[in-house]
């Protein structure tokens, strides 16, 4: 059966028979001395294809060179083997060896290189509703209004302390945050209402004490 090859010099493709394969061959169109490839596996389970020839194991030199363009040896087949199992060869690399200068695509001599990685199942997160709490905008300026109307600081106290905690939660994302403006307002009425009566308390407790130091 004629092996199929081609001409490392024309590119022109050329039939030879088996005899000839690993042996050395001139294409009669260019002249250009080239090595026929052999058609039989090497004990290392490497195939031969058209371009690749076998070479003795730990003898043949090898050279690698990137899609970048850059080249990297010569190292023996034990080392390129170690640059396979770490990774740095690619299937899209070109290889070549001192006994056929022949660059190939690396998948061809590791075939292992074409086989898809296998992509880990990761599952899909599930949805996770989080719930928000409405706000109380408008109970804190209810209470903070009728601390005013009906004179009496509870209400105030009631609406400063809930309107602090209320906005806390709205800044935490824990709350409706939609009712920020009224929480606001109620707080800061009731606060105001509360800070007032605090010192009316304070004046009036220092004219009772002026007024009995007279006495």
């Amino acid at each position: 059966m004629p092996i199929e090859t081609a001409c490392p010099g024309c590119g022109r493709k050329l039939q030879v028979g088996e005899e000839h394969a690993g042996k050395q061959a001139r294409c009669p169109l260019c002249n250009e001395i080239y090595t026929v490839p052999a058609t039989v596996a090497r004990a290392t389970g490497f195939v031969a294809k058209p371009g690749v020839s076998p070479e003795p194991h730990d003898r043949a030199q090898w050279r690698m060179r990137t899609p970048e363009g850059q080249t990297y040896g010569p190292v023996g087949k034990a080392e390129l083997d170690s640059w396979v199992a770490e990774g740095r060869v690619s299937a899209d690399c070109m290889l070549s060896s001192d006994t056929n200068t022949n660059w190939v695509h690396a998948d061809i001599v590791f075939p292992g290189l074409t086989e898809a990685p296998k992509t880990p199942q990761v599952a899909a997160p599930r949805n996770v509703e989080r719930y928000i709490a409405g706000h109380r905008g408008g109970l804190i300026l209810a209470l903070g209004i009728i601390s005013w109307a009906a004179f009496c600081p509870i209400f105030g106290i009631c609406a400063w302390v809930m309107g602090s905690a209320d906005l806390r939660e709205m800044r935490s994302g824990r709350m409706d945050a939609s009712g920020t403006g009224i929480t606001q307002a109620g707080q800061i009425i009731g606060m105001l209402h509360v800070m007032l009566t605090i010192v009316v308390i304070v004046i009036f407790v220092f004219l009772i004490l002026l007024g009995v130091g007279w006495w």
